[in-house]
């Protein structure tokens, strides 16, 4: 039994950092979207035991979110069975797109499809919890509020119809090391709602990497509606009104920032998208 699915990236539109939590995490409040920028996942599973995975990121640091969601799975399920997984990379690595939290989101929910009795929503949301801040959203996507430290998911009524471009510099940030800079560097914010594109961890991600600032400034001076930073970086993205003007936008960037890459992205109501396999 197998399934192929699309596992989405995501856009932080807004992120607020209130503090730290007395269990070493940050209280965050955030509105997120899905976009098309997707890991291709194929999950199967057979009589035995074990986990294999395939990932076409070489240098992963540390255990492979998607081995930990299927692990995470079988001990939930208290299944005995040969779990396969081969990732096939679209969402660049260490840019505040989610890529790894969304395919351990992909995993869970593929198995979930592929052995009967599936687990309830809420279940699966704790199981997602207990993986990563990040991969609760990944089981609603769309446009969401994330609060807490990411794990508790609101979708937001409404279906946002921006084109966002996408620039991912040559820099690989550290979430650790961008919210050691907010620590030191934090200010009192306002208590007004955010605008989109502002992000409180913009300024620290700037002080570790000041490379970033160049990248920055041509996003802001792109000419879309709002442009921001990505959760901790390194990625920068602008949206539009049209496909047009995204288009148009693309192709500047990729002539400006040789060294970047260049994504024209549209919003997703899923935080995956199932391409073949069990009905979901």
């Amino acid at each position: 039994m197998k399934t192929t699915s699309l596992a989405f990236a995501k856009l932080n539109l807004t992120l607020a950092v209130h503090g730290r939590r007395e269990d070493g995490f940050h209280e965050i409040e955030s509105v997120v979207q899905t976009i098309d920028l997707a890991d291709r996942i194929e999950v199967s599973v057979r009589p035995g035991a074990g986990i294999f995975v395939e990932n076409t990121l070489a240098d992963i640091q540390g255990p492979d979110l998607a081995e930990r969601a299927a692990a995470a799975w079988l001990a939930v399920k208290k299944a005995s069975l040969y779990v396969e997984i081969r990732i096939q990379k679209g969402i660049p690595a260490g840019a505040g797109l989610g890529g790894g939290s969304s395919d351990a989101a992909a995993v869970l929910q593929s198995l979930d499809r592929l052995v009967p009795p599936r687990l309830g929503d809420e279940d699966l949301k704790r199981l997602a919890a207990g993986i990563g801040s990040d991969v609760p959203l990944f089981l609603v996507g769309g446009c969401v509020r994330i609060t807490g430290r990411g794990e508790v998911v609101e979708r937001l009524p409404g279906t946002r119809r921006e084109r966002f471009v996408v620039v991912v510099p040559p820099v690989r940030c550290a979430t650790a090391d961008v919210y050691c800079a907010w620590a030191a560097h934090r200010t009192l914010r306002s208590a007004a709602t955010p605008a989109f594109g502002s992000n409180d961890l913009l300024a620290p991600a700037l002080v570790v990497w000041p490379q970033l600032r160049r990248y920055e400034e041509a996003i802001a001076h792109s000419g879309g509606l709002y442009s921001g930073m990505s959760g901790s970086g390194s990625s920068f993205y602008v949206a539009f009104s049209n496909e047009n003007q995204a288009d148009a936008c693309a192709r500047e960037l990729r002539a400006a920032l040789p060294e970047c890459a260049v994504f024209d992205c549209a919003p997703t109501s899923a935080g995956m998208a199932l391409l073949e396999g069990e009905d979901v």
